[in-house]
Formats: C-alpha cells, sequence, structure tokens
C-alpha cells in the first residue's frame, strides 16, 4: 500500500496521529485485504528492519521483539499471546490499523494503535522521546515513565505518569519483589529479560 510506504519513510507519525480525528482519518484510509495470519514462534523485527504485514488479524504465537530502528506495520487486528519488548535508546515503531492484544508491553519507541488497546497486565512506556497513540488503553497498570503519551482514554487499576523518582516508591509495592529497589530504581534490560522469558512482573 502506497500510503504505508509514505508513512514509513516518516522520521515519526505524530503529523498523522496527533490527535483522535487524525487518528480515525488513517484508519479510514487503510485497509485490510490479505487472510488472517499466524506466527507461531514469535516475530522479531531486526535493527532498521520494516515489516508490513497486510491482513485482516495477526496472531503471534510467543513474544514481539522490536530492535532499535525497527518499524512493523499491522494493517488489521493484532493478538500478541506474549510481550510486546522494544528495549533500546532509538527510534522504533508499531503501527496497527486495528486492535492490538498483548499480555505485556515495555517500549520506548512509537506505538499508533488505530482500534481499541488491550493489556493484561502491565503496559509500561518510557523516555519523552516518543510517544503512544491511541483513543483507548486497558491493562492493570499503565506506566508512563518521564513520557507523555496521547491516548485519549486509559482504563486501569493503577496510571503511573511521570519521573522515575516520583512513581518508583508505588512501583515497588505494585509489582513483583527486586524489581524496584529500595530506592524506587530498576533495570529496563532485567524487565526486558524477564518479559522475553514471559515471566510476570506482577506479584
Amino acid at each position: 500500500m502506497k500510503i504505508l510506504e509514505k508513512l514509513l519513510q516518516e522520521p515519526s507519525l505524530q503529523p498523522h496521529v496527533g490527535t483522535p480525528a487524525k487518528r480515525a482519518a488513517l484508519k479510514a484510509k487503510l485497509s485490510a485485504t490479505g487472510p488472517a495470519k499466524q506466527l507461531a514462534k514469535g516475530l522479531k523485527v531486526s535493527e532498521g528492519e520494516d515489516q508490513i504485514l497486510d491482513a485482516a488479524s495477526v496472531t503471534v504465537n510467543g513474544n514481539l521483539v522490536l530492535e532499535d530502528q525497527g518499524r512493523l506495520v499491522v494493517t488489521g487486528d493484532l493478538v500478541v499471546e506474549g510481550n510486546i519488548i522494544h528495549e533500546g535508546f532509538d527510534y522504533s515503531l508499531l503501527l496497527v490499523g486495528g486492535s492490538l492484544k498483548a499480555h505485556n508491553v515495555l517500549v520506548h519507541g512509537e506505538m499508533v494503535v488505530l482500534g481499541d488497546f488491550t493489556v493484561q497486565g502491565v503496559a509500561w512506556t518510557y523516555y519523552n522521546d516518543y510517544s503512544t497513540y491511541a483513543d483507548k488503553l486497558t491493562a492493570k497498570i499503565v506506566i508512563a515513565d518521564d513520557r507523555e503519551d496521547a491516548i485519549g482514554k486509559v482504563r486501569a487499576d493503577h496510571h503511573l505518569v511521570g519521573h522515575s523518582s516520583e512513581i518508583g516508591p508505588t512501583l515497588s509495592k505494585l509489582l513483583k519483589k527486586g524489581l524496584v529497589d529500595e530506592e524506587g530504581e530498576w533495570s529496563y534490560t532485567t524487565l526486558a529479560k524477564k518479559l522475553a522469558k514471559q515471566e510476570s512482573l506482577l506479584p
């Protein structure tokens, strides 16, 4: 699809998805023409790689891992029967034209979900280089560490927004013991490794 190729040339999708009206306009332009796909061994988008999955629905049996400068576009719905992980400090992109479901999310890069966004456990985004764009996000815990996400409505038992020094003490009580130390600090590398093994972040 020419529109997707054009979007992938952009350094950020913010100009196209920064408001609900813009997200609705983009969604109207996208159409999933391919049949449903099932990826049995997880999915990794390598550094600098672009992948476009044109399908009514895509099911990933395992984790979805994005490396720096890796970009994935799914024109329809995306179900990740594992975790979505981008543990890095450079740009990455996940654009879903339909709904998105996953067990947990840990992402530094840009995320755009044009349908419902549902996470079973923890939806964790960090640092203010990029943002998440969605109309609605549902999760048990939503964390935006030093980041301003553009999400219309958040439904969560706990929604923490702020610098790590501000949200750390609360996080230490919500997450599995040892993930956040007594000073309210944590390692994103450690979190990513646990999610890669599909270990829970919750008690």
